[in-house]
């Protein structure tokens, strides 16, 4: 949905995900010949989200089978997230069921398209979106969010109180629980800053960063485990997101708390391996193996860390002991068969 005045044609950026770079240039070029000049481009939903973390986006269309993160799991993360959830998005797809249209309905698609797309169809998918008028409530109900957020940073809290607690009464919203939760946090009133984060990530549960301000205040509280499971929740929404800063943050955050949190470090060698930052993903993984000596995973992600930083026999040892472990675990396996023929 387009609020009124919206950028023209020349400003809107489109972000066009594709596995295949052909169907990319195409997209693009019919984007191009309806008046539309600014693109970012990605092959898959990771790439996809990163670009959205860094710039801002007006409109997406994507595929759906993609490696990686395909359309739908980036559709998922783009509508719980607290600042995209308005982008409008625009699948393409091989073939349509019901359980697709159903599921990519639930999380706000504006429209799914059979591949291959043609140059009217797409324009007319894109115009009767751009068309489409906010309504007389939403419109009401953004100003006022507006308001209330300016209110805030001025440090007028019962003035944006006011104007949240009105905009409850419209409907509820995960976003507006979690701006009173960050007021009331301010004011020192940790309990009702706990119950407004609370009704955030009940409306949202993908709701990183409330976790992560809930988690601050049962900090504030002395309530360090209440804080370590926040943090470790907000930890793994992050990770899903790619936002792997904050994701090592919060796992951090938790691991001071509890050392003993194996799943934290698992989650950490996963980051690190992502950066190719090897050596801290090896630490972070024979961590996990001190607190669980018997978990075949945290062996099977060891090895393939030190395969990674060509630490061949280490590697071959690891996926051995994984294999001990768990005698079905047919991808160390198979990662030893690969190193056994030299891969």
């Amino acid at each position: 949905m387009v609020k009124k005045g919206s950028p023209g044609k020349d400003k809107l950026v489109f972000l066009v995900v594709h596995n295949r770079a052909v169907q990319r240039a195409k997209l693009i070029e019919m984007l191009s010949a309806m008046g539309f000049k600014n693109f970012e481009k990605a092959s898959d939903g990771a790439v996809a989200f990163n670009i959205l973390k860094r710039r801002t986006i007006d409109f997406i269309i994507s595929g759906w089978d993609m490696p990686q993160m395909n359309g739908l799991a980036l559709l998922k993360v783009v509508s719980a997230d607290e600042l995209l959830y308005r982008i409008p998005f625009i699948i393409i797809a091989q073939t349509i069921d019901k359980e697709m249209v159903v599921e990519a309905g639930k999380r706000g698609v504006a429209a799914i398209l059979v591949d291959p797309v043609s140059p009217a169809e797409l324009e007319a998918k894109v115009a009767g979106i751009f068309e489409q008028p906010v309504d007389d409530e939403t419109e009401m109900f953004e100003d006022m969010f507006s308001d209330a957020k300016k209110l805030t940073e001025q440090g007028n809290y019962d003035k944006a109180l006011a104007v949240y607690k009105k905009m409850l009464q419209l409907h509820e919203s995960a976003e507006v629980y979690y701006n009173i939760g960050y007021i009331k946090t301010s004011q020192g009133k940790h309990n009702e800053a706990i119950i407004a984060f609370r009704k955030a990530v009940m409306i949202n549960n993908l709701h990183a960063m409330a976790y992560k301000s809930m988690a601050e205040v049962y900090l504030k509280k002395d309530d360090p485990h209440e804080a370590e499971k926040c943090f470790e929740k907000a930890g793994d929404i992050f990770l899903a997101r790619n936002m792997d800063n904050e994701a090592e943050a919060a796992f951090n955050k938790v691991l001071e708390l509890n050392p003993n949190t194996v799943n934290v470090y698992n989650s950490l060698g996963i980051i690190y391996r992502k950066q190719n930052k090897y050596d801290k993903a090896i630490d972070a993984y024979e961590a996990a193996l001190k607190v669980d000596p018997e978990d075949e995973n945290i062996y099977y992600n060891l090895g393939r860390a030190m395969l990674e930083n060509k630490q061949i026999k280490k590697a071959k040892k690891a996926f051995e002991r994984a294999l001990a472990i768990d005698p079905s675990f047919d991808e160390a396996r198979r990662m030893l068969q690969a190193i056994d023929v030299g891969f």
